[in-house]
């Protein structure tokens, strides 16, 4: 059977060795968005009623907040770099 979950997860593992080669300014938007990702997350976990989907929403919190620490670094590099 197809999970599509483990497909996009193959996907964004395959793609962050990528991230690195985006972009000052592209890797603070991608930041900016998973951050914002981040926190509507956090409002429709608290705001979910069914277990099952909250436990849905919060496996994709943690892999927006694992991205957004291998990101974080990253931009912080960049920004020490251009100081």
């Amino acid at each position: 059977s197809h999970n599509p979950v483990c497909g996009t997860e193959v996907a964004m593992t395959q793609l962050i060795p990528d991230l690195i080669e985006l972009e000052a300014g592209e890797r603070a938007l991608l930041l900016e968005l998973l951050e914002s990702a981040q926190a509507r997350l956090l409002v429709e976990i608290r705001h979910t009623d069914h277990r099952i989907f909250r436990d849905e929403l919060r496996a994709r919190l943690t892999r927006v907040e694992t991205l957004v620490e291998r990101l974080r670094p990253l931009e912080e590099r960049a920004l020490g770099q251009s100081a």
